[in-house]
């Protein structure tokens, strides 16, 4: 399965209809995704999930396959906050190719509105 594929298989799984008892489970947690791709010889769970709990965050879902190279693994994460805007940081300081992620908000988010609001405030002048 390509990079692309798993992408999308991760945010259909995670945007499908509910049924009442998912809804709920829903309600109480707000969910993040992030997919990483690591190369083989640099996987370790744990080391990953360190980096994540220690940004008091937890992993409810992880998803790993091979790439199509077989060189590297896609690990998708599903995590309990609606901003992982710090556990992104934790992931570029220690070297971890993200790939793909999804947050309802957060920083990264305020500060790109920001950058626009900047750009445009500057093109009126």
């Amino acid at each position: 399965m390509q990079s692309k594929e798993f992408i999308k298989d991760q945010v259909k799984s995670f945007a499908t209809k509910l049924t009442p008892e998912q809804f709920l489970e829903l309600t109480e947690h707000e969910y993040s995704l992030v997919v990483l791709d690591v190369p083989i010889k640099d996987y370790t769970l744990t080391e990953i999930a360190r980096l994540v709990e220690d940004n008091n965050v937890r992993i409810f879902r992880v998803e790993v396959i091979p790439s199509k190279d077989g060189l590297s693994l896609l690990v998708s994460l599903k995590m309990d906050v609606s901003d992982v805007s710090a556990v992104l940081r934790s992931f570029e300081r220690f070297n971890y190719n993200v790939i793909y992620y999804f947050m309802k908000e957060g920083d990264i988010n305020d500060t790109y509105d920001d950058r626009l609001n900047e750009l445009l405030h500057y093109l009126d002048m």
